[in-house]
């Protein structure tokens, strides 16, 4: 959000600040300190102003003309200055809007309290003036704190300094001898492009000085050993620090989201950089991010994230070119009923010199992981592995622990083709203990395994996303010769394992031993041959291959002749 003032933006406005009187109202002396407790304490639930919020939204727009009628009417119902504060807070918040045309055209903005209830605009000087007229008109202490805010028109590579002109107003009030921040401004709404969108925040409500601290810097005296007390904290922050801070937005701090690695919202690379962010709260459900050069293109397959466990989410950023990036960072919150991810962070990342050639990721917003639901489709808690494997002459074999039977399928991805899923390049089995995945790659390069399985809750067909692996592939398997075709129903609907011979080209004119286990088949047949079951549910048999063609493996659950494919070979010519 911006303000009255803001170099940053390249806008120059003046405000004329209010002229009304200040009475003189005692706790004012209070001397700044952390508070002894958390918004939550006093909080618990933002419904208990329910009423309170309804009273201060019902109030005639007739008591706009005076500053005393509108505060005395607001805290009628009002048994404390905790709800005089809340109905105020939420009296301005739902009332008053920026003044983006004076904003942006650098018009003067009279913040005086009468003018901005008459008009119904302002910019912050005006929504924290008008504020603490209010809160003077109840005898509730108050202050209004002017500093340096990341707002509207912010960016990571702006440096603030002593010397640099402060763009923001908000408020302290004081609440059972604790200072307590209040940001009528940001409640209200934000600004997108030129526009105001209201937008009611809470978050803005008594906002916790650890929190508040992320965006707001006070600094009205232009003494930073002084003005630094009005951070509530115990261990101030630098206006250093302040500065090249990354900045987080509502929704990290409302989940309790952690920068660990790199706290500097500029991060400056040679070649590649390893980034570790902290769920620390535990209420993150998924993430998603992008990746791009600063003028909006898209560079996707150059970052790739992971969880490396249930709390760590590990992001591998290899820029193909030196050049200035943009990483954006955003999460949905556990709960949330739609698949819309809030804004976490950003990041600009300057790379000068990078790895040549710069190998892509497969393309994928969100980590490579298990979903959040892996136990509901009965993967165990120790299949909870970091989900990067490294395929050693092109082969892979994957065992996931698992508490029930998973039906499931696999598919694959070179992370350089644009022509879908590599066919014939995964094979799967399934029993009650273990889901295998075994897989043979092509060329070098990075891969993109996905496994979608039913969820036995929907009580249906359908097969969802539920693991996803990123393979990284050095040395391809030569000659490269493909898993068979199989069919849907061999995994899906008998619960085949296919024990050899694994390789779809089969050589011509030539006598091939054929091995599979299946509970629930009664009987396998290859061409003209009937293969042996033994007491194990293992088939085998000795079958000619001819010297063309193709040949399918058919199973039958009963002794009714009816056979459905299970596996095709090719014959290698």
């Amino acid at each position: 959000m911006g303000c009255a003032f803001s170099k940053s933006d390249n806008v120059s406005v003046k405000y004329e600040s209010g002229q009304r009187k200040r009475d003189s109202v005692g706790g004012c002396e209070v001397p700044p300190h952390p508070p002894k407790t958390k918004k939550r304490d006093i909080v618990p639930d933002p419904t208990i102003f329910t009423n309170i919020d309804e009273h201060a939204l019902k109030a005639p727009g007739s008591l706009r003309r005076s500053v005393s009628e509108l505060a005395n009417y607001l805290v009628r119902p009002a048994k404390t200055n905790l709800e005089r504060v809340r109905a105020f807070y939420r009296w301005i918040t739902d009332n008053i809007r920026y003044d983006t045309e004076g904003f942006f055209n650098g018009k003067i903005i009279s913040c005086d309290p009468d003018y901005v209830l008459k008009t119904g605009k302002s910019v912050c000087q005006g929504y924290a003036d008008l504020f603490s007229a209010f809160c003077r008109e109840v005898n509730i202490p108050v202050k209004t704190i002017s500093g340096h805010a990341k707002g509207f028109g912010y960016n990571a590579e702006m440096v603030i300094t002593p010397t640099t002109t402060t763009n923001h107003a908000w408020n302290v009030v004081l609440l059972n001898g604790d200072w307590r921040f209040v940001e009528c401004t940001w409640g209200a709404g934000q600004i997108k492009g030129n526009q105001f969108y209201k937008q009611f925040t809470e978050f803005y409500f008594l906002t916790d000085p650890k929190d508040f601290i992320n965006k707001h810097y006070p600094y009205m005296s232009k003494n930073e050993a002084q003005d630094s007390k009005w951070q509530l904290l115990d261990n101030p922050v630098s206006m250093k620090e302040f500065s090249t801070r990354v900045k987080l937005d509502n929704t990290a701090l409302e989940l309790g989201v952690i920068p660990v690695s790199h706290t500097s919202g500029v991060i400056e690379v040679q070649s590649d950089v390893t980034i570790f962010i902290k769920d620390g709260l535990g209420n993150v459900e998924s993430w998603m991010m992008t990746f791009s050069e600063s003028d909006g293109t898209d560079m996707g397959n150059y970052a790739m994230s992971y969880m490396k466990n249930p709390t760590t989410l590990t992001i591998a950023v290899r820029p193909p070119t030196a050049a200035k990036y943009v990483l954006k960072l955003f999460a949905k919150p556990i709960g949330k009923q739609t698949d819309e991810h809030n804004s976490i962070l950003e990041y600009i990342i300057k790379c000068s010199d990078p790895a040549k050639p710069a190998k892509p990721y497969p393309l994928r917003r969100t980590p490579w992981a298990f979903c959040p639901k892996y136990k509901q489709y009965g993967f165990a808690e120790k299949s909870m592995k970091i989900p990067i494997f490294k395929a050693q002459n092109g082969n892979l074999c994957i065992d996931i622990p698992t508490t029930r039977q998973v039906d499931a399928m696999a598919k694959i991805q070179n992370a350089e083709s644009r022509d879908g899923s590599l066919e014939n390049c995964t094979l799967v089995e399934s029993s009650a203990k273990k889901l295998v995945i075994k897989a043979r790659l092509p060329t070098e390069g990075s891969y993109a395994l996905d496994i979608m399985a039913k969820r036995p809750w929907e009580g249906d067909d359908r097969y969802w996303p539920s693991v996803s692996y990123l393979i990284d592939c050095r040395k391809p398997m030569y000659p490269f010769n493909p898993f068979p075709f199989c069919y849907f129903g061999a995994i899906t609907k008998y619960h085949c394992r296919l024990l050899e011979p694994l390789n779809g080209f089969l050589p011509a004119k030539s006598s091939v031993t054929f091995r599979l286990e299946s509970k629930l088949l009664e009987r396998i047949r290859i061409l003209e041959t009937n293969l042996n079951k033994t007491g194990s549910g293992i088939f085998e048999g000795k079958v000619d291959i001819p010297d063309t063609g193709t040949i399918t493996v058919f199973g039958s659950d009963a002794n009714s002749g009816s056979f459905n494919g299970l596996y095709r070979f090719s014959v290698a010519t």
